[in-house]
């Protein structure tokens, strides 16, 4: 079994290629077949250290937070020899995590519907207009972004602001994210993909962190989820 779903997450893992420098690679782990729950992970190099760390969790999409003790991080001791990738500590983690995701009915192979993706190099616009093919919903999404720098102290926060019309012109307007929660060291915020779950009410969406770590540039991933009625 276990053997099973680590050939499976191989298959859907990588999103976003591993770059240079302390980047993080994100990988969609699979819905729950109702689209209650959500799993991601993400995985890198320490630029200062060259070992692999990996983060795992579970989401409630319905509460937009993390399904109790599912979310892991860990360094791993391992250093990672040029060429060589550290998705291993992905692999361990999601291992150690197996158990909570068929618990939760995590289904690796269902990945959502991608209804966005922002282009690799492509300016990151503040308000995403896009037409969703399958549905012919419109879709307008606004982050609205706090961003306070104290000397060389950055914290910020985001709101999400969002819109979509139907084919017969009713709207729905949604709220995504908490602007009071402050984060130290994020200095600027990108939607990268909007997924929609196997129920089709589900919606995540993947948030680019742009940090700031004792100077050093480094960039980590994050959800927001809502349900659409």
């Amino acid at each position: 079994m276990i053997r099973r779903a680590v050939l499976a997450v191989v298959a859907v893992l990588v999103l976003f290629p591993l770059a240079a420098g302390d980047v993080a690679c994100f990988a969609n782990l699979g819905f729950s077949p109702d689209g209650s729950r959500f799993m991601f992970g993400q995985y890198g190099l320490e630029a200062g250290t060259g070992k692999a760390w990996a983060e795992v969790a579970i989401v409630d999409t319905k509460r937009n937070d993390f399904v109790p003790g599912t979310h892991l991080l860990n360094t791993f001791g391992v250093k990672i020899d040029a060429g060589q990738s550290p998705i291993g500590a992905l692999f361990s983690l999601f291992g150690d995590d197996l158990a909570r995701a068929k618990s939760a009915k995590i289904d690796p192979l269902l990945n959502g519907r991608l209804i966005y993706a922002l282009v690799d190099g492509a300016e990151v616009p503040q308000t995403l207009d896009f037409h969703d093919f399958a549905t012919d919903d419109v879709w307008q999404i606004s982050m609205l972004k706090s961003i306070k720098q104290d000397k060389d102290v950055v914290r910020s926060s985001f709101g999400l602001a969002i819109q979509k019309t139907a084919k017969d012109g009713t709207i729905q307007r949604l709220t995504a994210g908490n602007p009071d929660i402050l984060r130290d060291g994020v200095k600027d915020y990108a939607i990268r993909t909007v997924l929609v779950g196997p129920d089709g009410h589900s919606v995540v969406l993947v948030i680019e962190k742009i940090m700031d770590t004792k100077g050093d540039p480094s960039i980590r991933y994050m959800v927001e989820t809502l349900r659409l009625p």
